[in-house]
């Protein structure tokens, strides 16, 4: 549904080839897009340092669908507030640092005063949407004060996307974003039985989340069990887990888990126009949230008068380019 490209540093505009995930998108709702008609995009620029561009003119931004050259027909800054979910971790894995994650919020909230509406949903076991859509400070300040991880929790992580993804869908809002903070661990690293049977193929998911045309931005918590585990091939996890095995069956199941785990992290970020910033250190996790928060004060809305390209066109990769060098492009197609 989106890309993140780096510019290739040069005076003219190039075209950026987009990724898999733009050409999968499109293939499935370039039905309901018109050949002639206008397309918006969300389109935020990061500099080398990781500051958003804000200065950028229309003539220096170039757009083809599948290279062929499209009208630039308008840029500008958005005039309303973002929608921005939250979603946080609080289970088990979390606990330690509880401290650190309630003052990174803190700092996220206060940073995105007057730029956007937010809400959050913590998913320690079953999703709770603890604020609704919101432009009230205070309410989000006093409910980031009450987030408390809970010992014996178990992260219902795409739960609480989904049920995310329901929301925005019933509500429609301009601009939804999806701000989440949580760990590396998967369920069965908490349990002698998985209760993950909510569990969906991560294509899935990721689909879903495409749907919405909502960049996802991820913090992970990063642990160094995640690391130490070496899987040996081993899948079946009915026997693994039932007693019967011994813990170098457990500890291949746990890798295969933790390693799908972390490439939805990332493919859910990367197809949608995210980030996916992993950190060993809690204490550093207010860092990446601030700069989340800037990238999305500054984005932009890029109107272009789309391609016309054959009628039996079945997937459509849309190429950005922009005039400046070193920087990162993000681009989400306004569904």
């Amino acid at each position: 549904m989106a890309m993140s490209t780096r510019s290739l540093g040069s005076s003219r505009l190039r075209p950026f080839v987009a990724v898999g995930a733009v050409v999968a998108l499109w293939a499935a709702v370039g039905t309901f897009l018109p050949a002639q008609s206008a397309q918006q995009l969300y389109l935020t620029v990061l500099d080398d340092d990781g500051n958003p561009v804000v200065d950028l003119r229309p003539y220096e931004i170039s757009v083809a669908e599948n290279g062929v050259r499209c009208e630039v027909l308008y840029l500008a800054r958005p005039s309303g507030p973002a929608d921005v979910s939250i979603l946080v971790d609080t289970s088990e894995a979390v606990v330690p640092s509880t401290t650190h994650i309630r003052r990174a919020l803190g700092e996220f909230v206060d940073a995105l005063d007057g730029y956007a509406r937010m809400s959050l949903m913590t998913f320690g076991d079953l999703p709770v949407r603890v604020v609704p859509p919101t432009t009230r400070l205070g309410a989000m300040r006093d409910a980031v004060d009450r987030v408390f991880p809970a010992v014996g929790a178990i992260p219902r992580f795409q739960d609480a996307l989904i049920q995310t993804v329901r929301d925005i869908q019933n509500r429609q809002p301009n601009r939804p974003t999806l701000v989440i903070i949580t760990s590396d661990q998967v369920p069965g690293a908490f349990a002698t039985e998985s209760p993950n049977t909510s569990a969906r193929p991560v294509e899935q998911v990721i689909g879903v989340l495409q749907a919405i045309g909502a960049p996802v931005h991820i913090v992970a918590l990063r642990s160094g069990a995640s690391f130490d585990i070496v899987g040996r091939g081993v899948f079946d996890r009915a026997s693994a887990f039932s007693g019967t095995a011994d813990n170098n069956m457990r500890n291949s199941i746990m890798a295969r888990e933790t390693r799908d785990w972390l490439m939805t992290l990332e493919t859910a970020s990367t197809r949608t126009g995210g980030r996916l910033v992993n950190t060993y250190a809690s204490a550093g996790i207010a860092t990446p949230l601030i700069e989340i928060a800037n990238e999305i004060a500054g984005q932009y809305v890029l109107t272009y008068s789309r391609a016309a390209l054959p009628l039996d066109t079945e997937t459509l990769e849309i190429q950005i380019g922009i005039a400046r060098e070193d920087v990162t492009v993000r681009v989400t197609p306004v569904i």
